[in-house]
């Protein structure tokens, strides 16, 4: 949920990391088939689906589209499930009646997040906190280094 924009290195296939806790080991989801909601802050601005094209491709498409300057953050819910090994499924979910409306209704609480559902959306996966692209970590690294060294230039 509310995974911000400018900590994804954007490109025809980018890559999405996830976690599903501070220390754990990032998962990339840029290949992930769902749900995906596009926000103006917290305004939804656009709802759509990555089902032919992946989900980090699909919003990529949106960052050079009509929609691009008009998103900041953007929410997930993802069909393929994680292996151990921290690698997307191939195959999606169960795919019941059951667990179909089971899978909607956790969507839209967690989506909508109404006041009077008592219960949370996650009886069907686990959720995953955004985790920023190692390149631009390095690409921040590198700018400190730069910054530093050019002030160290200056003041000899």
């Amino acid at each position: 949920m509310y995974w911000q924009r400018d900590l994804v290195v954007w490109k025809n296939d980018p890559k999405m990391y996830g976690k599903q806790q501070a220390m754990a080991k990032s998962v990339d989801f840029g290949k992930q088939k769902g749900i995906y909601i596009l926000y103006d802050h917290h305004t939804v601005v656009y709802i759509g689906r990555s089902v032919d094209r992946p989900l980090g491709k699909r919003l990529y498409e949106h960052t050079v589209d009509r929609l691009g300057s008009r998103w900041n953050r953007f929410s997930w819910f993802g069909l393929l499930g994680v292996t151990q090994e921290g690698n997307l499924r191939e195959s999606p979910l169960d795919s019941s009646l059951a667990a179909l409306v089971t899978t909607l209704e956790s969507l839209l609480i967690e989506a909508l997040e109404p006041p009077q559902n008592r219960k949370r959306g996650d009886d069907f996966a686990a959720e995953y906190i955004q985790d920023i692209d190692p390149e631009l970590k390095e690409r921040e690294i590198q700018n400190t280094l730069r910054s530093i060294e050019s002030k160290m230039r200056g003041g000899s």
